[in-house]
C-alpha cells in the first residue's frame, strides 16, 4: 500500500490498517489521529510531524522510522511497537502507553514522554537529550548505555530499572527512588538529586562533581574512591 492510497482510505473514515505493509511510506505532516496500525509494517516510514494522536500502534514496526516533531500523545497504544533506530527527536509522546516498546538506538533528544507509561521499555544505548519523563511509569525498563544528559525525570517511577554505564549527567532526579541500587561508575555530574532517596546505593567511582544533594538521603551509601562533590 502506498500513502495515496493510506490517505484516500482514510479520508472516506477507515481507520484499520491491521498489518498493513507501508514500508518506506512518505507520510510527513499527515493528519491520521485515530488510525489503527497494529503489526502493520513501517519500517524506514516518513512521518515527520504526523499527526497520530490517539493511534493504535500496538506490536507495529517503526524500524528507521523518522517522526521528528510528531504528535503521538493523546492516549496513543503503542504495546511493544518496535522504535530502533528510529528519529523521534522533538516527538511528542505524553501520557502514550508505550509498555514494552523498543526504542534501542533511537533519538529521543527533547521528546515528550511525560506521564507515558514506559514499563519494560528498551532504550539501550538510546539519546535521549533533554527528554522529559517526568511523572513517567519506567518500572523495569532498560536504560543501558543511554545518554540521558538533562533529562528530566523528576516524580518517575524508576523502579527495578536498569542503568548501567547510563549517562545522567545534569539530569533532574528530584524526589526519585534509587535505593539500593548499583550506580557505580555513573555520571551524575550537575545532577539534581534534591529529595531523592539514595540510600544503601552504590555511588563507588560515580562522578557526582556539581551534584545538587538537599534532602537526599544517602544513608548507608557507598561514597568510596574517587567519587566528587
Amino acid at each position: 500500500m502506498d500513502a495515496e492510497e493510506l490517505l484516500e482510505r482514510y479520508a472516506k473514515g477507515e481507520r484499520q490498517f491491521h498489518s498493513a505493509m507501508l514500508r518506506g511510506v512518505d507520510l510527513k505532516g499527515a493528519d491520521l489521529s485515530g488510525i489503527d496500525l497494529s503489526s502493520a509494517n513501517l519500517t524506514a516510514a516518513e512521518l515527520n510531524e504526523a499527526n497520530l494522536t490517539k493511534a493504535t500502534l500496538n506490536s507495529t514496526n517503526l524500524t528507521k522510522a523518522s517522526l521528528k516533531g510528531a504528535n503521538l500523545s493523546g492516549l496513543v497504544q503503542a504495546q511493544s511497537a518496535n522504535f530502533t533506530d528510529a528519529d523521534l527527536c522533538g516527538a511528542n509522546l505524553s501520557k502514550a502507553n508505550l509498555n514494552y516498546a523498543n526504542f534501542s538506538n533511537a533519538n529521543l533528544n527533547e521528546a515528550i514522554l511525560s506521564d507515558a507509561q514506559l514499563a519494560g521499555v528498551k532504550f539501550i544505548e538510546a539519546s535521549l537529550i533533554e527528554v522529559c519523563l517526568s511523572r513517567a511509569k519506567l518500572n523495569s525498563a532498560n536504560l543501558t548505555q543511554a545518554n540521558l544528559t538533562e533529562a528530566d525525570l523528576s516524580r518517575a517511577d524508576i523502579t527495578s530499572i536498569k542503568i548501567k554505564d547510563t549517562n545522567l549527567q545534569g539530569a533532574k532526579l528530584r524526589g526519585v527512588n534509587l535505593s539500593s541500587y548499583d550506580l557505580s561508575g555513573i555520571n551524575l555530574a550537575k545532577a539534581d538529586l534534591a529529595g531523592a532517596e539514595l540510600i544503601k546505593v552504590n555511588l563507588r567511582n560515580a562522578c557526582l562533581r556539581g551534584a545538587i544533594l538537599e534532602r537526599t538521603g544517602l544513608q548507608g551509601a557507598n561514597l568510596t574512591s574517587r567519587m566528587q562533590t
